[in-house]
């Protein structure tokens, strides 16, 4: 009986190793994909690659490995399984720079497309900054800078720092060696690449060719291959059969001064639920879209910089609403005694987007919290793949909708996106596209 037991456990031990070491052959030699769980086979069950707002503030959308050939570049997302360790050496690099820095010298636009073309490190943002205002997310103190404001920095492989924005470009001079083995690793694990990425300048997109010209932002990426990406289900966390859902929105309440006991509250024709609070008016409709203003000072906000006064307190909603998404900054704008900030939701590595809005809105004046928005949103990223347009068919179905009135039209971003229009429906990867101006003939 204790043989057949012992020969029992044995034979458990080793279905435990076999499943163990099948699946890191299966990984590891890429016979299936990595993440993918033999047991489950939703993606929602995975885990997700989140970053609170408080830790992400420095951290740029996407990374591009420059590896010094035009046909060779890479783009690392947030969801890429090594951004966090290459936004962390990157980190590191620019910290020292701006610690340490005995100089810093304007350079030419050549100069800047020059270090673009070679190997480096390219920081993407989709928000400027104020050197001020990225310094402090860093934690570190000012260098007196020659540009008023950047959204774009390279790290050459020297270690190098270079920081871009409205066509006026800086180099720190500074020497590091961790930036080359990010480059040379991201060669080796690319080897078998076929997509293209170039820059808009190296295809000279971003200068005006004639009649009916379309100009490209010259840091604009052209993809070779349509872009492909896991579809997303945008869901609601306040509804629940077609109303606000009060019962979920209990726990966020406190957090902009209401008590619910003393409130006045009531809904409006359309559904929204307002609550009348003596420091402002909270609302929040059917839909999802919480509003507050306040009435008087507003809310009291925690300690700190105002940015990390409002990132700690989104932080905090999304925590009591269970919301999990990647929350990348688009807009920082930071004065005396106000301050104002705007955010959008990322999912898969790639941004959620609304018509004529962002999904986060705030503004701080003196340390307290006045105007706050948020469209409420869980993402459940499906199993179903999508495709995105080739990116010159995108392209030329803009220009299509101005033709015949155009002589130039400047575009200042394109870049692939998931749209939330608020009808719940599956959606897929597509273009992002910002017209600045058209010049009519």
């Amino acid at each position: 009986m204790k043989k057949e037991r012992i020969k029992s456990i044995l034979l458990i031990m080793l279905i435990i190793i076999n499943l163990v070491l099948a699946e890191k052959i299966l990984v590891n030699e890429k016979l299936w994909l990595s993440g993918y769980n033999f047991f489950v086979s939703t993606r929602n069950n995975r885990k997700k690659n989140t970053a609170l707002v408080t830790a992400s503030l420095s951290m740029p959308e996407k990374i591009i490995v420059n590896t010094g050939y035009q046909s060779s570049r890479f783009i690392y997302t947030r969801a890429s399984e090594n951004f966090s360790s290459i936004n962390s050496t990157a980190s590191e690099v620019i910290k020292s720079a701006f610690r340490d820095a005995k100089s810093v010298l304007q350079i030419s636009a050549e100069d800047w497309y020059s270090v673009l073309t070679a190997k480096s490190l390219y920081l993407n943002f989709s928000c400027s900054f104020t050197p001020d205002i990225y310094e402090s997310f860093l934690g570190i103190s000012a260098i007196e800078l020659p540009i008023s404001e950047f959204s774009d920095i390279v790290i050459g492989e020297n270690g190098n720092v270079y920081l871009g924005g409205n066509d006026a470009y800086c180099k720190i001079p500074v020497s590091s060696s961790l930036i080359s083995p990010i480059i040379q690793s991201a060669a080796e694990e690319h080897t078998d690449e076929e997509s293209i990425i170039n820059y808009s300048f190296d295809l000279n997109f971003d200068k005006n060719s004639g009649d009916e010209s379309t100009v490209l932002s010259p840091m604009i990426l052209i993809y070779s291959e349509p872009v492909t990406a896991f579809t997303v289900i945008p869901q609601n966390p306040a509804e629940r059969d077609g109303q606000v859902n009060e019962k979920a929105l209990s726990a966020i309440l406190p957090l902009f001064g209401v008590n619910k006991s003393s409130a006045r509250s009531y809904t409006e024709a359309d559904g929204t639920l307002v609550y009348v609070e003596n420091n402002g008016i909270l609302k929040i409709t059917p839909s999802g879209i919480l509003t507050f203003n306040a009435r008087g000072n507003g809310i009291k906000l925690q300690a700190g910089s105002d940015s990390s006064k409002i990132a700690s307190f989104i932080d905090t909603v999304n925590g009591k609403m269970d919301i999990d998404a990647d929350i990348c900054l688009t807009l920082a704008k930071v004065s005396v005694d106000n301050a104002h900030f705007e955010f959008d939701y990322t999912v898969e590595g790639y941004p959620v987007k609304y018509k004529g809005t962002h999904a986060f809105s705030a503004t701080v004046k003196n340390g307290y919290l006045t105007e706050y928005s948020q469209i409420l949103r869980h993402f459940n990223v499906t199993d179903n793949q999508s495709i995105s347009p080739d990116f010159i068919q995108a392209l030329d179905d803009v220009i299509a909708s101005y033709r015949g009135s155009m002589y130039e039209m400047r575009i200042t971003k394109m870049y692939p996106a998931f749209f939330d229009r608020f009808s719940g429906e599956e959606i897929g990867i597509d273009w992002n596209i910002d017209v600045d101006n058209v010049l009519a003939q």
